[in-house]
């Protein structure tokens, strides 16, 4: 692959200028697709083989109108102007009018209308709608209008606010001047690195064209398929912090080339060789290891994944094709316009005595090293996985506002009910009215009470009702509707939805009254659903299959390595090493968002549990990412190792060539991740964070003292490889023999 990579580069700066339109048209020609054919990032509205998606198939059958996904619409008085006002409260009925009438919309409780539900107290009128289709059929378009129904109301004086899925879409994924300031802070440390702005400029240029590329795609395919909204922010995340290091690394060894007397075709042509071969296996692994979400059986899990892999595959291929191209057109000008006072390459003797320094108390390092991430991941023992919810998100944020109105005025609970549906067998009994009968003239989308209720499924919602309310943790159960042998009733809990009471709520529900009901009533079938237990039953599930991704994803990073490298104890003491960097940061997100510690800067205002699918998410990337620094440290100790073989100054020459490098790339990580962290979202909030402390522990905890230490201790075991013997130190009259092109970065 080194030589191919080595003519690929060649070629790049001979045919510059194709290579340049050709970035041009993929850019142009993907933001095009994306600006016309893109779409709405939404939340899955499936969850295949659960309770909640077999209660959701019932709905459809029998009550299609209450089906759909529904938000919740808020109105609250302002000042001196409440719904009890007469006059107010005849604007907020029109409104709900007006939003029944929507075409998009199904169903819409109305609290002024008899049978109809919603919620009304002195100060806020609550209610629910429930949407035609599914999420990923609700527009922009259709947005609007629901916000155009309810501005009667706000001219009246009221404040109106948007709860549950709505709420969700209407808060669409968006950049601010925390990545601007990320971006610029990672160019801070490029100008450290190189010491040249122009150098420094480049691997920025690389990776926001890659990542204009891979957003445009991932919000085409929005249009296609329900994509996340938490997958463009985590695509970002990763895509420009890989796209800016992996040009780091490609630059750094183009420049030394040059340094070497080399011209500019040779010196891009052996810095692909070199650094592009690294780079190709470190971008690798980092999408096989997140393709391994695709194994926790949750389709929306698997496409915010392969947002990811996309974009880290698209840096690759930038820093492969633009990348020597632009460094072909730069020329010998790379180190023009230099940094005064800047001088990067002495730092290379430092980190030389530091590796010496812990080759020599290598003992000590290797066990307080150990035990600092292990004091820090104890705080993963005590991890509670939990939902996302409304009563989580940002103060800030318009479905917290929507929450917090609710709550005050209802109860926590009442802000997402718990829906209960089953039916009896049998064939549905005759019509309540003769054919030719005059309908009924009820309100768009109230559920079909043209069938006459069957006695067997009124006795059993009775049943059933008289179960759940003796359940602790239920504050209310409403009026159940029957009609034919099928039957819907909302429970509401007593808790807020992110509280671990309101989940033991679902569980017991689910193994005792539900189950209890359904015995005493043989052939019935009851399912307990709704928008909190849809997310509790995502988090089980990602719960189940936890345990697949990891062995899948270590599995597949020990056989690449094994492959890499032709060693059994290097690829599983990485392994080891990644899942002590995994622990450390679960630990700090769990101290820091589940016990609240410092919780407050983070723009949270409470302890809040980790959402379910973060832990398996912060595995798979930081897995990955850890991967690329084990690769670009270890290629340079064993080239050391295969000249010399020397066990002991092969660690301290890679130490000294690579870690300036090394800490270059973390930094540039870090800066990138940590801007993240103040978007509103808590799930991207938890990711960003976990995400930096990884990368920074496992470039100084790991990398630099861990790594060198261990291998220092276990020497040519290191590089043991059934049928191979020790290497011939590779000098002949005196002279080095040339370093082979496995070789990542140099010194």
């Amino acid at each position: 692959m080194a030589r191919l990579l080595e003519r690929l580069g060649r070629w790049c700066v001979r045919r510059r200028r194709t290579v340049f339109g050709l970035w041009a048209l993929l850019i142009a020609g993907t933001v095009a697709l994306g600006v016309a054919g893109g779409g709405m990032f939404v939340q899955q509205s499936t969850l295949p083989g659960t309770e909640t998606q077999r209660a959701i198939d019932l709905m459809e059958r029998e009550f299609p109108s209450m089906a759909g996904p529904t938000a919740t619409v808020v109105f609250t008085a302002r000042g001196n102007v409440t719904p009890a006002d007469w006059r107010v409260a005849l604007v907020v009925d029109r409104a709900i009018g007006d939003i029944t009438r929507l075409d998009r919309v199904a169903f819409a409780e109305n609290p002024y209308v008899q049978g109809m539900g919603g919620m009304r107290s002195h100060r806020a009128v609550a209610v629910r709608v429930a949407f035609k289709g599914t999420m990923g059929d609700i527009t922009a378009a259709d947005l609007e209008r629901l916000d155009a129904a309810v501005e009667p109301a706000r001219m009246a004086g009221l404040d109106v606010r948007f709860g549950g899925m709505v709420a969700m879409i209407l808060n669409q994924p968006k950049g601010g001047p925390q990545e601007a300031a990320g971006i610029a802070l990672a160019l801070v440390v490029l100008l450290l690195a190189f010491g040249s702005y122009l150098a420094a400029g480049i691997p920025i240029l690389v990776s926001l064209c890659g990542m204009a590329v891979a957003y445009s795609l991932i919000h085409y395919a929005a249009g296609l398929v329900e994509i996340h909204p938490t997958a463009p922010m985590v695509a970002a995340m990763l895509g420009i912090g890989a796209g800016i290091d992996y040009a780091l690394f490609v630059v750094t060894r183009h420049r030394q080339q040059l340094a070497d007397g080399d011209d500019v075709e040779t010196a891009v042509g052996r810095a692909m060789a070199h650094a592009g071969h690294a780079v190709v296996f470190a971008g690798g692994t980092v999408v096989f290891a997140i393709c391994g979400l695709f194994l926790s059986g949750i389709a929306f899990i698997g496409r915010i994944g392969l947002a990811s892999a996309a974009a880290v595959a698209l840096m690759v291929l930038a820093a492969l094709t633009l990348l020597p191209a632009i460094l072909g057109a730069i020329g010998t000008r790379i180190d023009r316009y230099r940094l005064p006072r800047a001088r990067p390459d002495r730092s290379a003797e430092r980190w030389t005595r530091w590796g010496r320094h812990v080759d020599r108390h290598a003992w000590p390092y290797a066990i307080v090293g150990t035990l600092v991430l292990l004091v820090m991941a104890v705080p993963t023992l005590s991890l509670r996985s939990g939902v996302m919810a409304d009563s989580i998100a940002s103060p800030k944020m318009e479905a917290r506002q929507a929450y917090e109105a609710v709550a005050r005025e209802f109860g926590p609970g009442h802000h997402s009910p718990f829906l209960v549906v089953a039916r009896v067998p049998g064939p549905e009994p005759k019509p309540a009215r003769k054919a030719g009968a005059p309908a009924y003239q009820l309100p768009k989308g109230a559920p079909d009470l043209t069938r006459k209720p069957d006695r067997r499924a009124a006795l059993l919602m009775q049943d059933l009702r008289q179960r759940i309310a003796e359940t602790p943790g239920v504050a209310f159960t409403g009026e159940p509707v029957v009609a034919g042998k099928a039957a819907t009733l909302q429970v509401v809990p007593e808790t807020a939805p992110h509280e671990k009471a309101t989940t033991d709520l679902v569980h017991r529900l689910r193994a005792d009254a539900l189950p209890a009901a359904a015995r005493a009533h043989p052939g019935a079938a009851v399912h307990l659903g709704g928008e909190n237990p849809a997310i509790i039953d995502m988090a089980d599930t990602v719960g189940a299959r936890m345990l697949t991704v990891v062995v899948a994803v270590v599995a597949v990073a020990l056989l690449l390595l094994v492959v890499a490298f032709r060693s059994i104890l290097v690829p599983v003491k990485a392994a080891l090493m990644n899942l002590l960097s995994i622990g450390a940061s679960f630990g700090v997100v769990t101290a820091v968002f589940q016990w609240g510690w410092g919780v407050g800067p983070l723009g949270v205002d409470q302890p809040v549990p980790i959402m379910s699918f973060v832990p398996l998410f912060m595995f798979a990337l930081v897995f990955g990412l850890s991967m690329d620094y084990e690769v670009f440290l270890l290629s340079r100790i064993r080239e050391e190792y295969e000249r010399t073989g020397d066990p002991h100054g092969s660690v301290v020459t890679g130490i000294g060539a690579t870690a300036r490098l090394i800490t270059s790339a973390a930094l540039i990580m870090i800066f990138v991740f940590a801007s993240f962290v103040p978007q509103p979202d808590p799930t991207v909030k938890m990711m960003a964070l976990g995400l930096a402390v990884a990368v920074a522990v496992d470039a100084t905890i790991v990398r630099l003292v861990l790594v060198p230490a261990l291998m220092s201790l276990l020497g040519h075991a290191n590089w043991w490889w059934p049928g191979r013997g020790r290497p011939v130190p590779a000098a002949v009259d005196g002279e080095r023999a040339e370093r082979p092109l496995v070789s990542t970065l140099s010194g």
